[in-house]
């Protein structure tokens, strides 16, 4: 039976607030104050090491730059917190803070330091704060679940209780990591969306890397991942022809309803980029419609076209 003795559902306050800051810092951590209580001292910057439970394996070169520039013009807002090891110190939250303090020339970063935080703990908060933040690629998230379950005993059911997921989306999530490793590693690389990745783990596909090569290719989406794992032949003229023709009708309907009609606006920039989200994260065709003369209201139309595929999205949702 799995043990658990921190919820990933509770905040890092939550699993830390057992501990005390650690009172005994070295002489290159010089003491400070926070506004919370705690306290929170600079530490240099090299003798700060990762978190080896970081789940977390890539992170963006740009968004390091913009934090890294944000740093140096208004300082760490936030202290990291870290845990003291053998005179070292390992992250316990803040990687990107801190990656982003050393490209910006700093030498020391303010962090709150705790002695009494376990490697459970911190498997744990790893998980739960990249989790919380989204910022996790499928892979990461079930090599995350597979550390959990052979490092601390956790059975799927543990960890569907304590991720707040259903027992069958840890099931299905931990079914990735038999995939091919060229093909977890387009899905790391953000070519393959969940929907496919998952489409792909279908007992019925033999050459699993060559089919996601043909979906990043051809641009594939989730049922016509499911119709070629059936042995179906896709035809994707008339795929887009009858997504097309479904479109059509809904505008056709959302106009009649209009009286006087008014011209649909044009989505925004941001509105089209969380249109094709929706259609990755669904596996299918998705539009937004928006109200005459404003974004502000509308309807969002997701495109089945069968019962299994009805079910699928059906799926989608609850294990969300």
């Amino acid at each position: 039976m799995g043990k658990k003795s921190f919820a990933l559902g509770r905040g890092l306050s939550d699993i830390l607030k057992d501990h005390d800051a650690n009172k005994n810092f070295s002489a290159n951590a010089p003491q400070g104050e926070s506004s919370n209580g705690q306290q929170v001292v600079e530490i240099q910057l090299d003798l700060i090491d990762p978190n080896p439970f970081q789940p977390r394996k890539f992170f963006s070169d740009d968004e390091l730059s913009e934090l890294a520039e944000t740093i140096k013009t208004h300082g760490l807002l936030t202290p990291i917190n870290v845990r003291s090891v053998n005179g070292r110190y390992q992250i316990i939250s803040g990687e990107r803070r801190t990656r982003a303090s050393r490209l910006a020339g700093l030498k020391t970063i303010k962090a709150q330091v705790f002695s009494d935080i376990g490697d459970k703990a911190m498997a744990e908060w790893a998980l739960i704060e990249n989790i919380q933040r989204v910022d996790l690629n499928p892979i990461e998230t079930a090599q995350s679940y597979q550390q959990l379950i052979d490092n601390h005993d956790y059975t799927h059911e543990d960890l569907a209780k304590a991720v707040g997921k259903s027992r069958s989306a840890i099931t299905n999530a931990l079914r990735l990591l038999k995939l091919p490793d060229q093909v977890q590693y387009w899905i790391q690389e953000g070519k393959l969306s969940s929907g496919a990745a998952r489409a792909l783990c279908s007992d019925k596909i033999a050459d699993v890397e060559t089919l996601a090569k043909r979906i990043i290719d051809e641009g594939l989406n989730v049922r016509q991942i499911e119709a070629i794992s059936r042995g179906e032949e896709i035809d994707p003229t008339k795929v887009e022809k009858q997504e097309k023709e479904n479109n059509e009708k809904s505008a056709a309907g959302s106009a009649a309803t209009a009286n006087p009609p008014k011209p649909k606006p044009e989505l925004s920039a941001d509105m089209k980029q969380f249109e094709s989200k929706l259609e990755t994260y669904f596996g299918t065709k998705v539009a937004i419609n928006p109200s005459a003369g404003s974004e502000a209201k509308g309807t969002i139309v997701i495109n089945y076209y069968s019962m299994d595929d009805l079910n699928r999205i059906q799926q989608l949702m609850e294990n969300a």
